[in-house]
């Protein structure tokens, strides 16, 4: 039997503390991680593969993490969205209307809030979640 392909993810961010934390989080549940500290590097991902999953905050180039992910809509709409920020919920829900985001986490990432919200993008696309052992 063949071994199924590692999900790919994708985390712009400039801040490398923090996306070295997410990429360990993905890492572990055995994601395919590319990092980008700038927008427009990250929509030339897009262009070139498939990212089931895109961690989004602040980036190179963007204005907010709401326009990041406003251009990762237009470019890759099937790409389900984590996004980092520190906003309360309402204002972080009010902004990021239509973009279809599983969630958001704080900046201070804690490994359990982001690990539930890719626990759940797990459950809603089972085609490309990991495969355990």
């Amino acid at each position: 039997m063949a071994q199924k392909e590692k999900p790919h993810a994708l985390i712009l961010e400039k801040d490398r503390k923090l996306i070295d934390s997410i990429e360990k989080i993905l890492k572990r549940r055995s994601y395919a991680v590319t990092t980008s500290f700038e927008k427009e590097e990250a929509l030339r991902h897009l262009k070139e593969r498939t990212y089931p999953l895109a961690v989004v905050g602040d980036a190179e180039g963007s204005a907010s993490p709401f326009e990041a992910m406003r251009d990762i809509v237009m470019a890759s709409p099937m790409t389900s969205m984590v996004l980092i920020s520190d906003l309360p919920e309402e204002e972080v829900n009010e902004k990021a209307e239509g973009y279809g985001i599983l969630g958001h986490v704080g900046r201070e990432v804690r490994s359990k809030d982001l690990l539930k919200l890719v626990k759940s993008f797990e459950a809603i696309f089972t085609s490309f979640a990991p495969v355990r052992s």
